[in-house]
């Protein structure tokens, strides 16, 4: 089972990214992808409208599409929960931060609703890494990590490929932090990752014309066990969102 452990849905002012159904299902279909984890780009300005849409795929394509939720933590307090809680209430399976989209970082006051809503509604917690540091550094998940040892922590991107190395050090460090491989640059340094945390490795593609770059990366990652593979491609993923 292949799971795209990050991916986004609707449009993005920021980054000036869209992903619509089309374009979503034909790269599934064409990269052999069996479920794809959406949530809205951090840029958006609809993230419940995105949430409402990410709900009706997931209702057309039973099985195949999972929602999590990005949520600007700079909402008011209520708001915040009422839409985790309502996205909770349809099968939304994780919760994400973007210190740079959402210009929050992680150790801030308004993010702690991010790891507090994670904590009572039982959800992973999705943390952008790699571009723009210093607030998107791994190692600013350390203290996170120690406040909430219950909770899984995902480093999207493992750092990115410059931050790779510090993502692992984190990695190995704390048992609830796992990594995603998407903008990791090299299969040598996905191997590190596999070997250095065996079973806390997961591939994902932040963006459509990710997939399949991002898939050969792991597909040629050398002396790894079949089992190392399933994990990184599905199985972890599938053992984090509970599918």
């Amino acid at each position: 089972m292949i799971i795209d452990s990050h991916g986004h849905y609707g449009g993005c002012y920021i980054f000036d990214h869209h992903v619509d159904e089309p374009e979503l299902m034909e790269t599934m279909y064409a990269n052999g992808v069996d479920v794809a984890m959406l949530m809205p780009f951090p840029g958006t300005k609809e993230e419940k409208n995105i949430h409402d849409q990410i709900y009706a795929l997931s209702k057309k394509y039973p099985g195949r599409i999972y929602g999590m939720i990005s949520l600007n933590p700079h909402y008011d307090y209520k708001d915040y929960m009422q839409e985790v809680e309502r996205c909770v209430d349809m099968g939304f399976r994780a919760i994400k931060i973007h210190p740079l989209g959402h210009a929050c970082p992680v150790h801030s006051r308004d993010a702690d609703k991010v790891f507090e809503a994670a904590g009572k509604f039982d959800l992973p917690v999705i943390v952008h890494t790699g571009l723009g540091v210093p607030f998107a550094l791994p190692s600013v998940v350390i203290p996170r990590a120690k406040q909430y040892p219950q909770l899984k922590i995902i480093m999207a991107h493992g750092g990115g490929y410059i931050y790779s190395a510090e993502a692992e050090m984190v990695a190995k460090e704390y048992d609830n932090v796992y990594l995603e491989t998407s903008w990791v640059g090299a299969p040598h340094r996905v191997r590190s990752f596999i070997k250095s945390c065996p079973g806390r490795v997961m591939f994902g593609s932040d963006l459509l014309n990710n997939v399949e770059s991002e898939l050969a990366k792991i597909r040629s990652i050398k002396n790894i066990s079949a089992e190392d593979l399933e994990l990184c491609l599905g199985g972890t993923a599938k053992i984090v969102f509970n599918l």
